[in-house]
């Protein structure tokens, strides 16, 4: 049956420099659409706030007016990333561009910047199959069983086969970019930590999943209370 997570809204949370920290980050206290933007962030370092509505999810009329007096838009504005010199960014795949622009993780190649936008879709078409498994958002046991069984092998394969043809050991040669860090998002978030034992066979993307969480900035994030206190999509959300 439909039914609606409520999530709580914890205090907000610093990550890293916490003298220096003016950077704030707009979204629920949960990984969702935020996930790659905060792990984007922590990658290059840039020292940011979390957050969260009063009220947490969904949110209130409050919290969207004041999403809308700081971001400009009418309709959608979280994730939002507002930036200590004033400015603001808004809408997930635009705010992901601009922390890896600003923090020295995307490409500059034009080859390398195709292979990046196009690893961000792969990602993106990952993450929407993935919420569409959600059994609290209506997802049918039929529906669930097929994200399992043909979904997801799908994609796991698909990217893998883009990782074994790179040249180094990230998606884009030998260092961290966005699409790592999108693609990771995609895999984990919406994918091996939902399905337990999903990534058994896709040896290379095992092996480049802990690549990534050794990023010094990543694991620090990843070991923070703040991110220990987000909502995490697990095997519940499989109905599992």
């Amino acid at each position: 049956p439909f039914s609606i997570i409520i999530l709580p809204a914890p205090a907000a949370a610093q990550h890293s420099q916490p003298n220096t920290m003016t950077n704030k980050f707009h979204y629920y206290a949960a990984t969702g659409r935020g996930h790659a933007i905060r792990l984007a962030l922590s990658a290059a370092n840039i020292p940011f706030e979390d957050e969260y509505p009063e009220g947490g999810f969904p949110p209130t009329a409050e919290a969207k007016d004041l999403w809308r007096s700081i971001g400009k838009n009418t309709t959608t504005n979280i994730p939002m990333l507002q930036m200590a010199d004033g400015r603001v960014f808004t809408q997930s795949s635009a705010v992901l561009r601009a922390v890896a622009r600003i923090g020295g993780l995307m490409p500059t190649d034009e080859g390398e910047l195709y292979m990046t936008d196009k690893l961000l879709a792969d990602a993106e078409d990952l993450r929407g199959e993935g919420y569409k498994s959600f059994v609290a958002w209506g997802a049918t046991e039929e529906a669930v069983e097929a994200f399992i069984n043909k979904v997801l092998p799908l994609h796991f394969g698909n990217l893998e086969r883009q990782l074994k043809e790179s040249t180094g050991d990230y998606f884009i040669g030998d260092s961290l970019t966005i699409a790592d860090i999108a693609c990771y998002d995609a895999i984990t978030n919406f994918g091996s930590n939902r399905v337990i034992g999903s990534l058994d066979g896709f040896e290379t993307l095992k092996a480049w999943v802990d690549k990534v969480e050794s990023n010094e900035g990543i694991k620090n994030y990843m070991a923070s209370e703040s991110f220990a206190g987000l909502w995490k999509f697990g095997p519940d959300t499989l109905g599992k």
